[in-house]
């Protein structure tokens, strides 16, 4: 994978894909016919970003216009493919959702490459691993690019996988791209804000956003407490929210916040999955949170439409056992208000210092999301849907109605 801004990354990619499409890659298919049986895909989240000037497809075009003009190279514009004299195909293709992968069901190809990487979710890559394969004799390898810059909402997937990972990747930076004015082109990067400064041009894989609408990383930090510090104290009330997935990279989040008799509440557990059976992961973590915090209520949201009932009775079915045999409630709450609007409440109450988080917890993500959530759909579409963010949302909205209707002290 190539990242960084200007480094020619993209040049890389096209080159990449283009790499074995001549008529000296042909070999005998098993009716002794001579074919270059190469088919290589390069995607973009939308066709918009796709038909842009000077973007991938269209420097393509520009590259490959002479062969064209003669006749050796075809285009199709509805398939959006190039044919080679060889038999080998490059097609162009989106995936703005999840759904869209079912366009590519029946591909068997030889490359794939993502431009941007960071703007696809984690189940648009992996997916496409599926469609890879080769004839037996092939001497074409089968390959998988990636290129893109840090940020986005596939950031941290990308960065788990790649920079933290051990699949190889090369930083290009635009210092690198002798066809670049270098210092016009850095003075230009200069006046983004500082966090696409860091990322777009340093390339910085950690830069975080520091501020956001509703608290800054500094005062989540302060929230932070030892469980050693509230291992004493005695728990009144415990909810467990949870924060169904909506699309396959979504995660169905749960959280756990427990008022204790000092007023403080604690956010003692939180977890997540991207598996589309989250049942005894669910099964596991009120089990535990009841043994420890005698669980009262779990709060589920209740999306908009008819299947909520289903999804009711669904999990009334499948927690029968745990809740009869613990007394515990099963709510669902609709989903009436924006998530940045749900999280309000417990932001403000973290400022004031009236929530806590187990520092025991791996609270990277959801401090992220406590940062990036945003009031306007056109921002968060950068951003991953901040689930476990709205899993505290949900167990903080009935833990309020306790702390309210007991006239527990909250100080």
């Amino acid at each position: 994978m190539a990242v960084l801004l200007g480094g020619g990354k993209s040049d890389a990619l096209l080159m990449a894909a283009l790499q074995y499409v001549g008529e000296e890659f042909m070999v005998e298919n098993d009716e002794g016919q001579l074919i270059n049986d190469y088919h290589a895909l390069i995607l973009r989240r939308s066709y918009q970003d796709l038909a842009k000037p000077n973007a991938i497809m269209d420097r393509c075009r520009q590259w490959l216009r002479p062969f064209i003009e003669t006749g050796e190279v075809k285009w199709s514009r509805d398939t959006r493919t190039y044919s080679f004299p060889s038999g080998a195909t490059l097609t162009f293709g989106y995936l703005a959702h999840d759904n869209d992968l079912d366009q590519y069901q029946g591909s068997e190809l030889q490359f794939v490459g993502y431009d941007e990487l960071t703007q696809f979710t984690k189940r648009q890559y992996t997916y496409l691993h599926s469609r890879l394969r080769r004839l037996k004799n092939s001497v074409i390898p089968i390959r998988m690019r990636g290129a893109t810059n840090p940020g986005g909402r596939g950031h941290e997937w990308v960065k788990e996988k790649f920079i933290k990972g051990d699949i190889p990747f090369i930083a290009s930076r635009y210092t690198d791209n002798t066809y670049l004015d270098v210092e016009e082109y850095g003075k230009t990067l200069d006046l983004l804000d500082e966090l696409d400064k860091q990322q777009l041009k340093e390339g910085d894989w950690d830069a975080e956003l520091t501020e956001g609408m509703l608290i800054n990383r500094e005062q989540l930090k302060a929230a932070l407490i030892d469980p050693q510090e509230y291992k004493d104290w005695i728990p009144v009330f415990n909810v467990i929210g949870i924060d169904k997935a909506s699309t396959g990279d979504d995660e169905f989040a749960l959280a756990s916040l427990t008022a204790f008799d000092n007023g403080k509440i604690v956010l003692t557990n939180l977890d997540g999955t991207t598996s589309s059976y989250p049942e005894q992961l669910t099964r596991d973590f009120i089990e535990t949170e009841y043994l420890h915090y005698k669980t009262y209520v779990v709060n589920f949201e209740r999306e908009p439409g008819s299947d909520f009932h289903y999804a009711g009775k669904y999990w009334n079915d499948e927690l029968n056992e745990l809740v009869t045999s613990y007394g515990i409630i099963l709510k669902q709450t609709p989903d009436s208000n924006s998530k940045f609007n749900r999280a309000r409440p417990h932001a403000r109450a973290v400022k004031e210092g009236k929530l806590l988080f187990n520092s025991d917890l791996d609270l990277s993500r959801l401090f992220n999301q406590y940062i990036y959530v945003h009031p306007e759909k056109q921002v968060m579409k950068d951003y991953p849907s901040p689930d476990r963010l709205d899993a505290v949302s949900f167990a903080y909205m009935e833990l309020t109605k306790f702390i309210g209707g007991a006239g527990a002290r909250v100080s």
